[in-house]
């Protein structure tokens, strides 16, 4: 988008100034925990006495804390506002990277002679809406509209009417092994899904993690499992029945407009539409409260029973947003069509409320450490045998929008992606108590000399999919040449909740860095001050010697 010159003259100005003043800056064993060199299982103990070779480990010295730092300090300054999609604070921070990446002497990659690719994006606010139930109790039909802003809130969509019928899921939720699976024997191809917000009752569904995946506070992070799991079912659509407290929040913000973004191009992965409704909607529907009694995966409501049609009005605009890419061609003639691509979101939230949301820890650590990481590449004299690229993906918090335009209409071949490595939220350690219940919850042997030999600060947890050994070995040897605990995170990737997701879907392989949550995630408290820059250091570490491995085995 354009920006006021002056804005733009005096960010070029403190990019150029910050870059110039940083810029001087095999298969593995399984041995038991009484030796020096340890892995049980997925886990794998700090060791000493086994370090890098000698080119790699000068190589991963060269990535400082300062580098880093100077890094975060710009992209979450108030000066950047942020980095919100489709702003002047991202257009900045966009500038900044290619202009790191020119200065290390790194080949752009985007368009032609640029380093930018155009990601078109389709940008809808004003979003508004009614539901409209027609229910069928014996020859009586039973007709009721309910509006936006008063029993419903409508995620942002185009202009568009929809009419189905509706079937109730219960919560909407598949996780076989806890032996729940609220769709067995639906048939919701084409149809509205009724599902209930949160979790059902018991402590096994209240543990972090599935409180985070089905109950998280912010709504794109509550419904985005939920959402997937009735897009591969075939939903048309998702009505999300809230609680007591739904009433009060529309009140509190029914002035307040969504702004959203989404692809160009038709996403075949794009989440069906979400409706968040009150529960004399769910009433109208099912004719009584789907709260009043526990909802087990028998409570389904018969499936010709109720029809709703959504008429939703809205305005849509194109707006382009912008990946940044830069490459390193590889050294060896057999290996350099093969690339190992490393990226990290620049994106965060902008401002909201007048108020800024820097976006320290998500993302600007992540784009730090892969500027520092570039430049380490490019400044060493030994070459990768495979082709390197550095990119930095616009639109992440939107719905990974950068990463899934560049899988779609990809510059390097995807069939001749080596790997992928993502950096997100790597700039706060994982806590003691944290990886006492991992180890406790896996049943390690042994568990008491383990927790003795590594540190909180030393501990990372790298995603990795089953059934690509090279990967397994490139973060084991990582992990143990910078003196790194580690447990490895198996998943297959195509739910996940950052920019690999789109190349797990792909079939691409990936490798997840990150880092931990804390409780100023996406918050105006996600500040540099807040960082651990000494934890950013030692992910970027960790990431480059895996790389290093990826490009040159």
């Amino acid at each position: 988008m354009n920006r006021p010159s002056t804005f733009s003259m005096s960010i070029r100005c403190i990019a150029f100034t910050l870059i110039f003043s940083t810029s001087t800056f095999i298969a593995a064993q399984t041995p038991s925990l009484t030796t020096p060199d340890v892995a049980i299982t997925d886990f794998v103990a700090p060791v000493s006495g086994k370090p890098f070779p000698a080119p790699l480990a000068s190589r991963v010295a060269d990535i400082s804390a300062a580098g880093i730092g100077a890094h975060i300090n710009l992209l979450a300054s108030p000066a950047l506002e942020g980095r919100g999609l489709g702003t002047r604070g991202l257009e900045a921070a966009t500038e900044y990277a290619a202009a790191t990446l020119r200065l290390a002497g790194i080949p752009p990659y985007g368009a032609i002679d640029s380093y930018y690719q155009a990601v078109p994006l389709r940008q809808i606010t004003g979003t508004r809406g009614q539901v409209e139930i027609e229910r069928r109790d014996h020859d009586e039909i039973a007709t009721r509209t309910f509006a936006s802003g008063v029993d419903c809130l409508f995620s942002a969509q185009p202009a568009q009417t929809l009419k189905a019928p509706v079937v109730f899921a219960g919560f909407g939720i598949r996780e076989l092994q806890l032996g729940r699976d609220d769709y067995a024997g639906l048939d919701v191809r084409g149809r509205i899904v009724l599902i209930v917000a949160g979790v059902p009752g018991g402590a096994a569904w209240h543990t972090p993690e599935l409180l985070a995946r089905y109950a998280a506070s912010g709504t794109r992070e509550r419904y985005a499992v939920k959402l997937e799991t009735a897009r591969a079912l075939g939903a048309a659509a998702v009505f999300a029945v809230e609680d007591e407290g739904f009433a009060t929040g529309l009140a509190e913000n029914v002035a307040d407009e969504e702004r959203a973004f989404r692809s160009y191009d038709r996403d075949p992965h794009e989440p069906p539409m979400l409706v968040r409704v009150s529960r004399s909607v769910a009433y109208a529907i099912a004719g009584e409260d789907v709260f009043a009694q526990p909802v087990s995966n028998s409570t389904h409501t018969p499936q010709s029973v109720a029809t709703a049609t959504i008429r939703i009005s809205g305005e849509e605009h194109l707006i382009v947003s912008r990946n940044v890419l830069g490459i390193l061609l590889g050294s060896d003639p057999k290996l350099r069509d093969e690339a190992v691509i490393i990226g990290a979101h620049i994106d965060h939230l902008g401002m909201a409320d007048g108020v800024i949301h820097p976006g320290a820890d998500d993302n600007a650590s992540g784009v730090a450490a892969l500027l520092e990481i570039a430049k380490t590449f490019a400044a060493s004299p030994e070459k990768p045998k495979r082709t390197l690229i550095f990119a930095f993906w616009t639109g992440e918090e939107e719905g990974h929008l950068g990463s899934a335009f560049n899988v779609n209409h990809p510059r390097w071949p995807l069939a001749h992606i080596h790997a992928y490595l993502n950096l997100d939220m790597i700039g706060h350690p994982w806590l003691t108590s944290e990886i006492r219940k991992l180890v406790d919850d896996n049943h390690l042997p042994d568990a008491a000399t383990y927790l003795a030999s590594i540190t909180a600060e030393s501990f990372v947890e790298p995603g990795v999919p089953r059934g690509f050994p090279a990967l397994e070995r490139a973060v084991r040897d990582s992990a143990r040449g910078n003196g790194l605990a580690m447990h490895i995170d198996w998943t297959d990737g195509t739910y996940g909740g950052s920019d690999y997701r789109d190349f797990a879907r792909a079939g691409v392989p990936f490798i997840r860095f990150f880092g931990n949550f804390f409780p100023d995630y996406h918050k105006p408290g996600d500040t540099p001050d807040r960082l651990d820059i000494a934890q950013v250091q030692r992910i970027a570490r960790f990431a480059f010697a895996t790389a290093w491995e990826l490009a040159n085995r």
